[in-house]
């Protein structure tokens, strides 16, 4: 019998973003007590379906909600400077940008600022069209990646043109 998919044919969706963490262990206690995340799998092996491995190590799921994931492995730098790589940055939304920025300081993790900014919460528009009001921080986490705290005020602004 073949395998089948659990999601059903449409648009994708994020399922998760991996990282590569200095400290495994760190970085899921952070994501955990910080903003909520849950651990649910740990791997050691992949490997196809005759048997070939195609990656020997450690792996973790930790799931924020609705099977969406960050899939963290061992290896990085702290502090290096994550907009170097491929990824920018990890989007969370939350349900508050000023208490998740006070538990993420809390839990370890630094602010991070771009330009004349700070990266502390603060509510910006966004010039798309429709526009959309949000509140938006950044902050660094234990594995040096670059975390943006997103909470949207409305789905849109009424603008007058």
């Amino acid at each position: 019998m073949s395998p089948v998919s659990i999601r059903p044919p449409g648009a994708a969706t994020l399922m998760h973003v991996a990282i590569f963490c200095p400290d495994v262990d760190e970085s899921i206690r952070f994501y955990r007590e910080a903003l909520g995340f849950s651990r649910t799998y740990e791997w050691t092996k992949t490997y196809t379906g005759t048997g070939k491995t195609v990656y020997s190590g450690r792996g973790v799921y930790i799931e924020l909600e609705g099977q969406t994931y960050l899939e963290l492995f061992p290896g990085g730098v702290p502090g290096q400077d994550s907009s170097a790589g491929p990824v920018h940055h990890i989007g969370l939304a939350v349900s508050s940008v000023d208490e998740s920025y006070e538990r993420c300081l809390a839990a370890g993790a630094q602010p991070f600022g771009f330009d004349d900014w700070s990266g502390e919460p603060t509510t910006v528009t966004i010039n798309g069209d429709p526009e959309m009001l949000v509140r938006v921080a950044f902050v660094r986490g234990p594995a040096g990646e670059l975390v943006e705290l997103y909470e949207q005020y409305s789905p849109v602004i009424a603008t007058e043109r």
